[in-house]
């Protein structure tokens, strides 16, 4: 009776410190490099656009963004595969003051874009306007292998 005593007490002990090992459940410090040595850039916006409502309207805001080259074994010649990441975050305004509840346009995208080693790519996107049911924001983004710039900021009606 004494040693099956003994042997639940180490069978409970060495269940108790197996159960303390750590497990890899969390990324390792070496991915969180990884991850953070993608720098995010800022494109500032202000500028003004014609407005089907007002005229034309003030965009104040900013762009964040990641320019990212991926370089794979695959890749076409002669073309450069960029990864982009962007993040929209503007306030629209109506220059003569009206008053009308918030314009704002936001929204992320993740994209691949081919560019060729002397060329310029454009990638377009829309955001949605809070508050507006009538125009999204349309930016017209030049992606180069150097990083990304706007090429125009315009707004578009909705197609009803």
């Amino acid at each position: 009776m004494k040693t099956l005593l003994v042997t639940f007490v180490a069978f409970l002990l060495a269940l108790i410190i197996g159960c303390q090992e750590s497990f890899v459940n969390e990324p390792t410090s070496s991915l969180d490099k990884e991850k953070s040595s993608v720098e995010k850039d800022v494109l500032k916006i202000c500028c003004e656009v014609k407005d089907p409502l007002t005229g034309f309207c003030n965009v104040n805001g900013c762009v964040i963004f990641t320019h990212q080259i991926v370089t794979r074994a695959m890749n076409p010649t002669g073309l450069v595969e960029v990864q982009l990441y962007l993040e929209m975050d503007s306030d629209l305004c109506d220059p003569l003051g009206m008053v009308h509840l918030e314009w704002k346009a936001t929204g992320r995208s993740e994209d691949i874009v081919f560019v060729s080693e002397e060329g310029i790519a454009f990638v377009e996107k829309s955001y949605p306007i809070t508050n507006r049911a009538d125009v999204v924001l349309l930016v017209r983004y030049m992606v180069t292998t150097d990083g990304i710039g706007i090429s125009r900021v315009s707004m578009a009606e909705i197609e009803k």
